[in-house]
């Protein structure tokens, strides 16, 4: 019960800092025997936080939060089968709740009025969130296109790759070790690049401006 109670009154802190345990923690289990429900634990916290994320906020995107339901339950039966046609649903199911828990919280940025710890860690929340949405597409499209990155393993067993990718063409770092090769794949990696940059400059631009404004 006190878990639940700090995930509930800090779920913008909880949803950021899930997403980067997981990131952390993958590696060293991705080849373990039960590495599904390790998955399923880490990706229930993430989906509870972001679930509870949108339930408090004052939006009408709330109303969707039952929707993480659904795909916590898609992600328990994935772990249990390990259907690599159910985890494709699964991950589409997990794009589009993590887009809709991200617009709302970039709705509730701008609407803020001022710059608080809540709207700090929600900008921190939607950056950490897209990142991640990078990744499960990569998977997506590495399952329609098994050489559509230039990477080592496939779509079960390259995800923390997928994340590495992500994460290192929305922050424009790109060591060019992982390489996009087809037309779907070179798109995403524009889409990410260009999302890095327009976000930190956007965001940026906001919180100062709101800083500003409440200070005079």
């Amino acid at each position: 019960m006190k878990t639940l109670k700090i995930i509930s009154e800090n779920s913008h802190i909880t949803l950021s800092v899930s997403m980067v345990l997981m990131i952390i923690m993958l590696p060293y289990y991705s080849n373990a025997p039960f590495k599904g429900y390790f998955n399923f634990l880490f990706l229930t916290l993430i989906l509870l936080s972001a679930i509870i994320t949108l339930k408090k906020s004052r939006i009408e995107l709330r109303k969707l939060s039952r929707a993480g339901y659904l795909v916590i339950t898609v992600n328990l039966i994935v772990a249990i089968t390990g259907n690599t046609d159910i985890e494709l649903i699964n991950r589409i199911l997990f794009i589009l709740f993590f887009i809709l828990v991200a617009v709302n919280l970039l709705i509730e940025i701008v609407r803020s009025k001022e710059v608080d710890n809540r709207v700090i860690f929600n900008a921190v929340a939607v950056y950490v969130l897209f990142g991640f949405c990078g990744a499960v597409l990569a998977g997506v499209i590495a399952y329609f296109e098994p050489d559509a990155f230039a990477l080592s393993g496939n779509f079960e067993t390259s995800f923390h790759e997928f994340l590495y990718f992500s994460y290192i063409t929305i922050t424009t770092t790109g060591y060019g070790d992982i390489l996009p090769l087809t037309p779907n794949a070179k798109t995403l990696a524009i889409f990410l690049a260009l999302f890095g940059n327009l976000y930190l400059t956007v965001i940026i631009g906001i919180l100062i401006g709101k800083y500003l404004s409440k200070k005079d």
